[in-house]
């Protein structure tokens, strides 16, 4: 009996917390079934179909936590992290008009260092509150081959490049790598955040120039945590991840 009652309140509770889309209303597409429809969508990794769309990702207790996607079926994409079922640490939002908000995410909205790409075509750099730019930062141009070749390398928005043609674009603290996109000269790269010591930590994405791709957690430049990762045949490995290697699977 308590199982079934348990089931019965993750299906209302889920139903009830369909994502409202960041730029526009909620659109609901009538007649669509809905409910966990592959995986495990209580603690492991799962799809559930919303009347708006779907998630594809991680789940702890019946609820959105860690990373995953959310497709609506009219509005955009997001892809990035969740906590209790909201939007919660770094992702990308993308509209189906080309709109891109990505950054670090608090209640559903950006909230702190973010980058934005408007309808005018033009990018917004700096720090964001409830996807209100709060701070702009510059970026230009540095005229230099190596170094900091655009914007501010301290504590702000730049671009600095490595004489091994390795670059990093993103926003700096006190002049190392704070959230951004590492791209090395072999064409892999990475997006997320980073430690002090400027290793992969915390939240992000790495993409394999030949097409795998891993996206979940990190400690100190390697998967640790839990990640989801599919190699350029779309074979998947899905789980918790110690020092760059899958333990269990989810």
């Amino acid at each position: 009996m308590r199982t079934i009652l348990t089931f019965f309140v993750f299906v209302f509770v889920n139903n009830l917390f369909a994502q409202q889309p960041i730029d526009k209303p909620q659109s609901i597409t009538e007649n669509k079934i809905t409910g966990c429809v592959s995986g495990n969508c209580i603690d492991g990794w799962g799809k559930w179909q919303f009347d708006n769309g779907y998630y594809d990702g991680f789940w702890v207790n019946g609820l959105r936590n860690g990373y995953g996607l959310y497709k609506w079926d009219a509005q955009g994409t997001y892809i990035g992290f969740w906590s209790n079922n909201n939007m919660e640490g770094y992702g990308i939002y993308e509209s189906e008009k080309g709109v891109i908000m990505k950054g670090m995410y608090s209640n559903g909205q950006l909230n702190g260092y973010g980058e934005v790409y408007n309808e005018n075509s033009e990018w917004v750099l700096g720090f964001y509150k409830d996807s209100n730019i709060q701070d702009k930062y510059d970026f230009i141009d540095n005229y230099l081959e190596v170094g900091c070749v655009a914007g501010d390398c301290q504590n702000k928005y730049g671009r600095y490049k490595w004489q091994n043609g390795d670059e990093f674009t993103g926003f700096f603290l006190y002049g190392n790598p704070n959230l951004g996109i590492y791209t090395f000269s072999n064409k892999n790269y990475y997006q997320g955040m980073f430690n002090v010591s400027g290793q992969f930590n915390g939240q992000g994405r790495f993409f394999y120039s030949e097409g795998g791709y891993y996206g979940g957690e990190f400690i100190n430049g390697e998967f640790y945590g839990k990640g989801y990762y599919h190699n350029n045949k779309y074979e998947t490995q899905i789980g918790l991840w110690e020092n760059g290697k899958l333990v269990k699977a989810l």
